[in-house]
């Protein structure tokens, strides 16, 4: 994954391509820029009922999240 500036999103893509580098995807996405940990599992597990939920909802193109979610609550919750 490359990531850039939303100004550099057609150099940085021209470049991969004049390179040989296949690219799968180009996108405008939004990153945040700070993020809010969930180290509780009951708070990481209500968060992403509600993503899910969102996600599934017809008029729902995109959902953007900033929590951050420990890798071992997050095996936990997923399991």
């Amino acid at each position: 994954m490359v990531t850039t500036g939303a100004t550099d999103l057609h150099a940085v893509r021209t470049a991969l391509d004049g390179a040989g580098i296949a690219v799968s995807s180009a996108d405008l996405t939004m990153l945040p820029s700070t993020t809010v940990p969930l180290g509780d599992e009951a708070a990481a597990k209500s968060v992403l009922r509600v993503v899910d939920a969102l996600e599934d909802h017809d008029d729902v193109q995109n959902v953007y999240a900033n929590f951050d979610i420990p890798d071992d609550i997050l095996s936990t919750v997923l399991a």
